[in-house]
Order: C-alpha cells, then structure tokens, then sequence
C-alpha cells in the first residue's frame, strides 16, 4: 500500500516536472527571448554583461519602430556567433545621414535623448530597403552596427527586448519618437 503511495506521487511528480521542461522549452524556443550582453556598444541603456529579456512574438502582428531595442542573428557570424543587442533607428523606406554627430533621418535631425556621446563618424546618406532596418548601439563611438556591417532584414530579427534581468530587474526604455 505504502509502495502504492510512493510510486503514484512519484509519478506525479515526474510528470509535472516534465511538462515543466516542455513548456520552458516551448517558450524559450517561440515566445520568449533572453540574451546576453556581451559589449559596451548599448551603454547608458543597457550594460554590458547584463541579461534582457524580451518576446519573439512582438513583429507578428505589428511592425518594428524606430526606438525599437531588438536582438537579431549575428551579421558577422564567423566572428560573433552570438546573437547582437541594437536600436532601431531607420526605417524601410527612409534615408539615413550622419553629419557632425547627428542622425538625420530624411534630412531631418533626430532627437535621441538615450544617446550620451555623438558619433565621432559621418555616414553618407543611404535609403534602407524594403524589408531591412538601421540599427546602431546606443554607445555611438564603441558600437559595430548598421554603419559598418549594413542593414538589418526583418527576417533576422528574433525579438523585441523589453526587461534587462540582470543584476538588477529593470523595464528598459523603447524610445518612441514624437515625430513618427
């Protein structure tokens, strides 16, 4: 009776533990998002060395906007197989220039309160292409972005990331632009 017992709890048990691991690996794999920071490139937002946190799910039925922390498959995968931490700060569609340190997105100025250093580097106007966005590092002299490697295709976005985790549990900041 007693082994009866045992062997009934037992199997309770392993089955919600497995069901546990299923569903951990269900989201992990087509939900949910977490990656690491490797580089000093999203500073002054995100350390470096930290965990975030976000959704794979955020493009399904919306598009991704400029302000956008996203994390995408490497663009340099012989390089940094890792997957790279960026904000989105063109759009298809729009022409991008860098000239004295300032982002202008169709001729007109950006304004990016996030960003604590200009770019020491003008970038010659390049309209993104269908399908593809700009990102850049929030740390402007100390990122590898869209300005070294290219545009972004939508494609190799994996998510949207929302919470930095690690050390401390923070809402990380999608700048919304007022002149969307």
């Amino acid at each position: 009776m007693l082994t009866k017992k045992i062997l009934r709890e037992t199997s309770v048990w392993a089955f919600w533990a497995a069901f546990g691991i299923a569903l951990s690996l269900l989201l992990n794999s087509h939900v949910l998002v977490n990656a690491h920071v490797l580089t000093g490139s999203m500073e002054g937002t995100i350390m470096a060395q930290n965990r975030v946190f976000g959704l794979r799910t955020s493009y399904i039925f919306s598009q991704p906007s400029r302000g956008d922390i996203i994390v995408f498959h490497s663009p340099l995968p012989d390089e940094f197989p890792q997957p790279f931490i960026k904000r989105i700060i063109a759009l298809p569609g729009e022409e991008i220039a860098i000239t004295g340190g300032i982002v202008h997105i169709d001729g007109t100025p950006l304004t990016e309160s996030y960003v604590q250093t200009t770019a020491r580097r003008d970038f010659a106007p390049t309209t993104i292409p269908c399908g593809h966005v700009f990102v850049m590092g929030d740390n402007r002299n100390r990122s590898r972005d869209s300005r070294e490697w290219g545009t972004i295709c939508k494609t190799d976005i994996i998510g949207r990331i929302y919470v930095e985790f690690s050390p401390i549990p923070s809402i990380i900041s999608n700048y919304v632009y007022a002149n969307q």
